[in-house]
């Protein structure tokens, strides 16, 4: 990548806007013929060579960055809580193939902005007139002429701030021509880029659309200790896709007992963030079962450290915690893969005083880690205000990549938790919002729900193993 793995830090620099100091882009009236150059090869590249180039929004300066590098795009979720992540923008190439042309970085010293030009040209009148402008290197390989699967990079020169927009966006495009002519003006075609990930999509073998199904360990007493009820939850015990470790309220041998129960060995355990002051616990603290039971090898996917409280996160970052719970050294059924964090719908709510995104620890804990869970009392989140930011904190999930966790529970209600779980279910799949990685934890809080039967004849009861029962038969039903 030229480089660029190399110049993480340099996005750190991006938080410098210095309003009115000059030295921004020089404008080229005719950047598109200098950008397009002759290229008679038809371009080539092979799927394992193409990579998602990623866009972010400088909230503080008003410009967007883009980077193919993996690395600096996690380097910026850990860091730089001013960018806001707008997911993939556009396919390119990672490496110099046939028809492709490298595309160069600069870093402008004095405006804290990047720019990307594909002409040798501009490359060469850059390095030789404009000093403020540190070379990084090649950002990625895209095209100079149009071919199947590329489309046009549209380029934008912002006369207010000295700088360039690029867009693959034709409607984007548009919008900007329409209503922000008078402080954007449109260059022409950049150079051309990917549409998808591989020559011919579909890209990869789509999994089901509709979540995981996870067991607590919480709430399921009962189900660990009554061989009674073991064959009125057979289904789910067969086909539960993983386990919660949230322990509340249950002993070790009670959780051991569940989890011989299931097929499933994947874990995620959840605990809460550590008060303020207080040192992350060790790793030991969460793998009780798995050393004081032989017998029983966990797949732990991943830890999640819960809090209502964005101030919780200050003084801490989820790197330390990282390198804790995913030791490469420690036992491979005791390590985690990764750290995730869990909220309340109303930390996604601007006007509530627990609002995630006020806070810039919170933030950076929430895009670094690998997953997110929401707990979400099943008959709020269907619609209306809570509906609105358990929508967003899905959306702000899935645009890093990264799965979202409906941790729904019964929220006191005695009866009717299957139908209202449904509607808030079939109103998520309906907008198109559940990824294959994603799950719904069903916890029933100190056991006070009926747990079983899972079905009555072929329909789910309304019970907890009910819901699982459902959830479990949606999944399987959406599978290609």
């Amino acid at each position: 990548m030229g480089g660029l793995a190399r110049r993480c830090a340099w996005v750190v620099v991006l938080a410098v806007w210095l309003a009115g100091c000059g030295g921004g882009e020089q404008q080229t009236g005719d950047a598109q013929t200098k950008s397009l150059q002759t290229v008679t090869a038809t371009p080539k590249v092979a799927d394992a060579d193409r990579v998602g180039v990623f866009r972010f929004y400088n909230t503080g300066a008003g410009v967007h960055f883009y980077t193919a590098s993996v690395e600096e795009r996690e380097n910026v979720y850990a860091t730089a809580a001013f960018l806001e992540p707008e997911g993939t923008a556009f396919y390119a190439a990672s490496r110099s193939s046939t028809g492709m042309s490298p595309v160069y970085r600069f870093f402008n010293t004095q405006t804290g902005v990047h720019f990307y030009t594909i002409s040798d040209v501009e490359k060469a009148r850059i390095e030789t007139d404009l000093p403020q402008f540190h070379y990084e290197g090649v950002a990625y390989y895209a095209s100079t002429t149009p071919a199947a699967g590329f489309t046009p990079l549209y380029r934008f020169y912002l006369k207010g701030k000295g700088v360039h927009f690029y867009t693959a966006s034709l409607e984007e495009k548009q919008s900007v021509e329409t209503h922000l002519s008078a402080i954007y003006t449109y260059e022409g075609i950049g150079y051309y880029v990917m549409t998808a990930a591989c020559g011919t999509p579909p890209c990869v073998v789509a999994g089901p659309n509709r979540p995981r199904v996870f067991i607590p360990l919480t709430g399921n007493n009962d189900l660990a200790t009554n061989a009674g009820y073991d064959a009125q939850w057979s289904y789910v015990r067969q086909n539960a896709h993983g386990i919660w470790g949230n322990n509340a309220g249950i002993t070790d041998a009670e959780s051991g007992a569940l989890i011989r129960k299931l097929t499933t060995r994947n874990l995620i355990t959840e605990f809460p963030v550590p008060s303020p002051g207080s040192a992350w616990w060790p790793l030991e603290a969460f793998t009780n079962v798995q050393r004081l039971y032989s017998d029983i090898l966990l797949q732990p996917e991943g830890i999640a450290f819960y809090t209502d409280n964005p101030g919780n996160w200050n003084g801490r970052n989820l790197a330390d915690a990282t390198a804790i719970y995913t030791d490469p050294t420690a036992p491979v059924t005791q390590r985690y893969r990764g750290v995730y964090t869990g909220w309340q719908p109303y930390n996604f709510d601007a006007g509530n005083s627990k609002y995630l995104y006020a806070n810039p620890s919170a933030i950076l804990a929430f895009r670094s880690s690998k997953g997110t869970f929401v707990e979400c009392p099943v008959n709020l989140c269907a619609g209306g205000p809570f509906g609105d930011m358990f929508r967003r904190a899905i959306r702000e999930t899935h645009v890093r990549g990264r799965p979202f966790i409906w941790f729904t529970s019964n929220n006191s209600m005695s009866s009717g938790w299957l139908t209202a779980f449904q509607e808030t279910y079939n109103a998520i799949a309906a907008e198109g919002l559940w990824k294959p990685e994603d799950a719904v934890v069903i916890v029933n809080y100190g056991g006070a729900y009926p747990k079983v039967p899972e079905s009555v004849g072929s329909a789910a009861a309304d019970t907890a193993m009910g819901l699982a029962y459902w959830a479990i038969k949606q999944r399987v039903a959406a599978t290609p």
